[in-house]
């Protein structure tokens, strides 16, 4: 029963992954592009005046991604400081969902998977 149950909860978590994966976008401003691919790496930019013109200059954040529970944990790191973010996650849809208490829509869907 105990592995049933285990098994149950590890399939959770890999859909709601892939249901996750894409490209995201804020609907407020300044807007928040996140991008979340397959192979758990993401990239996350700002849009705006200010936000906007220091994500240009200094790149998009990268790092890599995974679901605990109920939360989306990015992962980055500066070079010599490691750092993790754990965003709530909520309404989870095909279009649209709550990330850290901010409304993201998606704008670019996963690419379908290969048929073997």
């Amino acid at each position: 029963m105990v592995a049933i149950t285990v098994l149950l909860l590890a399939g959770c978590g890999y859909l709601t992954e892939r249901k996750l994966q894409g490209a995201w976008e804020t609907e407020a401003t300044p807007k928040r592009t996140l991008e979340l691919r397959p192979d758990k790496s993401y990239s996350r930019r700002f849009s705006g005046k200010t936000l906007g013109f220091l994500s240009d200059l200094a790149g998009a954040e990268q790092g890599t991604w995974r679901v605990e529970g109920e939360q989306l944990v990015l992962f980055s790191s500066d070079g010599s400081k490691e750092r993790s973010e754990k965003l709530v996650i909520k309404d989870l849809t095909g279009d649209s969902a709550w990330f850290g208490g901010e409304r993201y829509v998606r704008v670019v869907a996963p690419a379908p998977r290969p048929t073997p």
